[in-house]
């Protein structure tokens, strides 16, 4: 839920089908879903996409959850219509008046990290 003095932002969502690679990576991720709820992180948190790693596609149920922030380099950019940009704005809406923030992924990481003991993975 909400904490104090969180800022919400709209997001310039990447169409389906997108390629990117995110921070501290190099491998190819494939943009597959937007606008997530998932209570991955022990509590229910937003991301903004879901992807799977490219070539291999999604492996069972091996979502990688990530967010705008944490794309360095757009690869492809996939297929965009005026359907898109509806889904785009409709996302961003129900976003704006949720109750929900984002999970911040490289915090997440850098907990995981220590209750691993500093092992990711």
């Amino acid at each position: 839920m909400m904490g104090e003095n969180v800022k919400k932002e709209t997001v310039d969502y990447l169409p389906l089908g997108s390629v990117v690679i995110l921070k501290g990576s190099v491998q190819k991720v494939v943009v597959i879903a937007r606008g997530l709820l998932s209570v991955a992180t022990g509590k229910e948190g937003y991301f903004d996409y879901g992807g799977c790693l490219y070539p291999q596609g999604l492996v069972g149920d091996q979502i990688l959850y990530f967010n705008h922030r944490d794309i360095v380099k757009v690869v492809f950019s996939g297929f965009h219509d005026d359907d898109d940009k509806m889904m785009v704005d409709n996302i961003n809406q129900w976003y704006m008046e949720s109750p929900y923030e984002r999970t911040d992924v490289e915090k997440l990481v850098r907990e995981r990290g220590a209750q691993d003991g500093g092992k990711l993975g």
